[in-house]
C-alpha cells in the first residue's frame, strides 16, 4: 500500500461511492489517495474547517484571505477490509498539512465511534461533543442530507497541532 496525491474531483467521486454514511464533503482543498498496486482503495479530503469559528477568514478591507493556519480532514473513505487504510491516510494528510505550514489539523468522528485509529496515531481528543445542531433558519433554509448530519461528534487534533498541545497542558495542570 502507498499514499499519493489525487485530484479532488476523483476523491469526491470515491467518497460518494464508498463512504458509509456521509457521501458529501464540502470545504475541500486537496486530497490524498491510498493505492494497493494500481487500485484506489481509499481517500482523505482536507479542507478549511467547516466550523466558522475555527476557520481563517478574510477580514473587511483585506484583498486576500489569511494563510490557512487550521485545516480539517473533512472526509476519509476506505474500501471495507483494507487493513490500516484509515491510519495510513490520516498519517499522510497530517504530514502533508504540517509540511505546508498549517498550525492545526483537526477531524471529527461520530460520538459512538471508538476512535481507535485516532488514539493509536496520537491524535488528541478535545473535551465535549460538537455539532449536531440544525442549520436550518427562517432566514436561510437548509435541508439536511441525512440523519447523520444531525449527530454529535467528537473532535480530535493532530498531535503536532498547537491546539493539541494546549489540551495536553490543561490536562497536566488539572492533574496536579
Amino acid at each position: 500500500m502507498r499514499t499519493a496525491p489525487i485530484p479532488v474531483k476523483h476523491a469526491v467521486r470515491f467518497v460518494k461511492t464508498y463512504h458509509r454514511k456521509l457521501p458529501h464533503a464540502h470545504h475541500r482543498l486537496w486530497a490524498v489517495g491510498l493505492w494497493v498496486g494500481r487500485d484506489l482503495m481509499g481517500v482523505a479530503l482536507v479542507g478549511a474547517p467547516v466550523a466558522r469559528m475555527l476557520a481563517d477568514t478574510k477580514q473587511p478591507g483585506e484583498d486576500w484571505p489569511p494563510p490557512a493556519e487550521t485545516l480539517e480532514v473533512v472526509r476519509v473513505a476506505v474500501i471495507e477490509g483494507v487493513k490500516n487504510g484509515c491510519s495510513m491516510l490520516y498519517g499522510a494528510v497530517s504530514r502533508a498539512a504540517r509540511a505546508m505550514g498549517a498550525s492545526n489539523l483537526l477531524t471529527y468522528i461520530e460520538e459512538n465511534e471508538p476512535g481507535t485509529t485516532m488514539k493509536a496515531s496520537g491524535w488528541v481528543e478535545d473535551n465535549g461533543l460538537f455539532g449536531g445542531g440544525q442549520a436550518d433558519r427562517p432566514s436561510r433554509p437548509r435541508k439536511m442530507r441525512s440523519s447523520d448530519d444531525a449527530c454529535k461528534r467528537r473532535r480530535f487534533w493532530a498531535p503536532w497541532s498547537i491546539k493539541a498541545k494546549e489540551i495536553k497542558a490543561k490536562e497536566i495542570k488539572s492533574a496536579l
